[in-house]
């Protein structure tokens, strides 16, 4: 008897132990630095916490599974006519938070609101099938399509009923116009069943939220924890470059021959992740050498030129580096002009530079015509080096026509060979995410991300570390 006594106390101590390690209310809580602005997707300024948000809360037409490839959401199925120019979707049968059936009239009412898509026809035919007809094929409209799907009767919702995903809005910490807190939960089945984001002004603040016990996660450069791991990867959808200025009268910024060697002489940096050309992070990126910097010489020139860049966060150390390792590799006179990021609008505009740092935002789809194609030269286009090349225009424009993938690699990897012969810029690196976790948790899981809302793709599987 005494034993059996025995045997049910442990049993109980053990029992008691596991119940309060598997706490399924246990609450994940992320610092950030910054306000959400409108949690309608395509509405408001560009906003990473409104972003991050939206993609726990809504759902798309289709998205990237673990592998980076395009897959159905809310489409049930979809074809694409012979032409590459009309896309007919057919949505699941499927309703927002509040009970309101799905239907192409809200996908109609996302996209309808989106300048880039005032030269697309958006056709509905009944309550689930909706039809986009382009003017001129598109290989890339999928990835337009990953975009959430707002509901167009959104004004009757209240926010605890927005959405169409497993999480949903359970709280808001608001001060006057200052909102403190937003706590979602799960319905699904996660191991952690409360997200809750709290809101910085600064990053120093938000560094001692995490320093005394206010929140689990953070992503920060300046910060290191031993109660905190971290876990990092390279933000494929941001990179910095130099771009030389072809049109200048500089003759060393026209000399394709110097654009190589300033490559091969162009530091590393250890803060970024290196950029395999215009099409890194991508499926489409090649198994190419595109020119980074070599020890061995690379060749003496002759001339002066002029770096440009702004005086934001560390790009000013970045550029006198680079100014440096130029002079005294490669025999020339190297200029660092520093203006305020205010100014770089005006000075793309007027092309009043001979080389300058930038860094530029891509999306997952390797389409990079709006960045190398020569129709995008004049300002405000955002072909900044005024790169033009018949044979890359050709590659770019059959890349986008295609809607096949083996066709587009063929085309992407005849640009990239392109690009490497012509250098008219030099890739400096892809920023990291480093994002910080409370050791207690376990799950998070970069490899995945492409940009940084990104990060909470595999939240199911946090869980608490035993």
């Amino acid at each position: 008897m005494l034993r059996y006594i025995l045997l049910v106390l442990i049993l109980a101590i053990i029992g008691g132990w596991l119940a309060l390690r598997v706490n399924w209310e246990t609450t994940f809580t992320e610092g950030i630095v910054g306000q959400p602005v409108d949690l309608i997707p395509g509405q408001g300024p560009a906003n990473p916490v409104d972003e991050t948000l939206e993609k726990l809360l809504f759902r798309s037409l289709f998205k990237y599974n673990p592998a980076g490839e395009i897959e159905s959401d809310l489409a049930k199925e979809y074809r694409i006519s012979s032409s590459g120019r009309i896309y007919t979707i057919t949505l699941e049968e499927s309703v927002w938070r509040d009970g309101k059936p799905i239907t192409a009239a809200d996908v109609a009412f996302t996209f309808t609101r989106d300048p880039a898509f005032s030269d697309i026809t958006i056709e509905q035919e009944g309550e689930r099938e909706i039809r986009f007809v382009l003017k001129t094929p598109l290989g890339s409209f999928l990835d337009v399509l990953t975009r959430p799907i707002a509901p167009a009767h959104f004004r009757e919702i209240d926010l605890t009923n927005l959405g169409n995903r497993e999480f949903f809005i359970s709280g808001i910490n608001q001060e006057g116009e200052t909102v403190n807190e937003i706590t979602l939960k799960t319905t699904g089945s996660a191991g952690i069943k409360t997200l809750r984001f709290k809101f910085f002004k600064t990053t120093d603040d938000l560094i001692g939220g995490a320093r005394s016990g206010e929140i689990d996660g953070l992503a920060a450069t300046d910060f290191s924890d031993p109660s905190f791991a971290l876990y990092q990867t390279p933000i494929s959808s941001q990179y910095f470059a130099i771009f030389f200025n072809l049109e200048s009268s500089n003759i060393l910024a026209k000399n394709k021959s110097f654009r190589k060697a300033a490559a091969l002489k162009t530091p590393l940096f250890s803060d970024g992740s290196p950029v395999f050309g215009p099409l890194s992070g991508t499926w489409a990126q090649g198994k190419l050498t595109f020119p980074s910097y070599q020890p061995k010489s690379a060749g003496k020139f002759k001339g002066t030129i002029t770096i440009t860049v702004a005086k934001a966060g560390s790009l000013l150390e970045v550029a006198q580096e680079i100014s440096q390792s130029w002079q005294d590799n490669l025999g020339i006179k190297v200029n660092v002009r520093a203006v305020s990021s205010d100014e770089i609008g005006g000075i793309l505009q007027d092309r009043s530079f001979e080389a300058i740092i930038l860094g530029q935002e891509v999306a997952r789809d390797p389409d990079r015509y709006n960045l190398w194609h020569s129709s995008a030269k004049e300002f405000p286009g955002q072909n900044v080096s005024a790169y033009a090349d018949p044979r890359s225009d050709r590659a770019l424009e059959e890349g986008r026509k295609a809607s096949d993938r083996r066709s587009r690699q063929t085309h992407y990897l005849n640009f990239q060979r392109l690009f490497i012969e012509n250098n008219p810029a030099i890739f400096l690196y892809h920023p990291n995410l480093s994002y910080w976790v409370n050791k207690k948790f376990t799950g998070p899981d970069l490899r995945a991300v492409f940009n940084p809302e990104e990060r909470f793709w595999n939240f199911t599987d946090w869980n608490l570390a035993f």
